[in-house]
């Protein structure tokens, strides 16, 4: 079933609980590419309930920033609204792993990006990255010193979730790499700590971090607040 199957009852499920949702992301088809444009224009612009759409690190077992995503992207900075931007295993790779292999291909799906030129062809593209950042906060001096200055520059573009199920020091390491105003507050719930998430750790994480309050409660909430509309 694809996401314009969908679209009704998740809407009536946030509709119904606003107490609860804020929002939804949309899902687009991805072997549909002037659908998925279709639907952006249509139905997510339209809706304020929608506060942008998922993708993913591969589409159809190619890269996301293979040229003929590329009008999604567009599309994207258009509309001025988020892409929330997930990993997916790599079928070609027969050592997947939930703990480390999800992070690979996040980092390889931004420096695809990147290289693609995105950020430059397009300076209103809003790009989330799930886990913090993955690996690049990491290994930002590999990055600066290995890739040019426009690709370091634009690895910075991207917008990180607090979803790494804990650990203030790596957070704060996001933060010095990407900036306070590019992070924003995610759990990744229901993952890893049963029943409900790591909401809690991640919480705790938040608040252990040697950051001020204004940036504590713009990590929290005001941060995504100003990327969406």
């Amino acid at each position: 079933m694809n996401s314009w199957d969908s679209r009704p009852t998740l809407l009536n499920l946030v509709n119904g609980n606003e107490d609860i949702f804020a929002g939804a992301v949309a899902m687009v088809p991805m072997n549909n590419i002037p659908k998925a444009i279709e639907i952006i224009e249509q139905q997510v612009v339209s809706n304020d309930k929608f506060v942008g759409i998922q993708l993913f690190t591969q589409a159809l077992d190619k890269s996301i920033a293979s040229v003929e995503y590329e009008p999604i992207f567009l599309e994207m900075s258009k509309v001025n609204l988020p892409i929330f931007l997930h990993p997916v295993f790599d079928n070609n790779k027969r050592d997947n792993n939930i703990t480390f292999s999800w992070e690979y291909e996040l980092t390889q799906a931004m420096m695809q990006i990147v290289q693609a030129g995105y950020f430059e062809k397009y300076p209103k593209l809003k790009i989330i990255i799930h886990h913090a950042g993955a690996m690049v906060p990491f290994f930002a001096g590999r990055i600066k010193y290995t890739m040019s200055d426009q690709e370091y520059r634009d690895f910075k573009k991207f917008y990180v979730d607090t979803a790494i199920l804990g650990n203030p020091k790596a957070l704060e390491l996001a933060i010095d790499f990407f900036g306070s105003e590019h992070m924003i507050f995610g759990t990744d719930a229901p993952f890893a700590v049963m029943p409900n998430g790591a909401t809690e750790q991640i919480v705790d994480a938040i608040n252990e971090m040697r950051v001020s309050t204004t940036t504590r409660d713009d990590i929290f909430s005001n941060n995504f607040l100003k990327i969406i509309r």
